[in-house]
């Protein structure tokens, strides 16, 4: 795993990056909003070459990317204990298929994103009954087949 920083404008952004250099987790800062992948479609699209990176990209340790994950997305502990308490492990849920990531299809139901990582094949903003195999406790995602 690789970790970069870098500023646009006044954005600021942390990402995650795969041995492939895949984005895999990503937080955006803009207008002192905080935007998580985890949370809503804002993931690096596609392999990020070290070519095309800007002199101004700087490699941070997992030790700093991890820092701003959990500081900033502490305010939704909450929401995350509630949701693993209604939607227990080998229960099924519906979820819409919002968007693809290199970990699955990304669903979201009313209170919860959901990491589909089975076989079948389904199209963007379809509804799927999917079981609950586990979770994903850094992605705060529930994870389906």
């Amino acid at each position: 795993m690789k970790f970069i920083f870098f500023t646009s404008d006044k954005d600021k952004f942390w990402i995650e990056l795969d041995n492939d250099n895949y984005a895999t987790r990503q937080i955006v800062l803009s207008d002192n909003e905080y935007h998580f992948s985890c949370i809503e479609d804002c993931l690096a699209e596609g392999k990020i070459n070290d070519e095309d990176l800007s002199d101004d990209i700087i490699e941070i340790s997992s030790f700093e990317f991890e820092d701003v994950w959990n500081i900033v997305l502490k305010k939704y502990n909450a929401e995350w204990n509630a949701a693993k308490a209604k939607y227990r492990i080998n229960d099924f849920v519906i979820g819409n298929l919002k968007y693809y990531y290199p970990q699955g299809a990304i669903f979201k139901c009313d209170d919860a994103v959901i990491n589909y990582v089975g076989k079948e094949s389904v199209k963007l903003f379809s509804n799927l009954e999917m079981k609950i195999i586990g979770y994903d406790e850094i992605n705060m995602w529930i994870v389906t087949v």
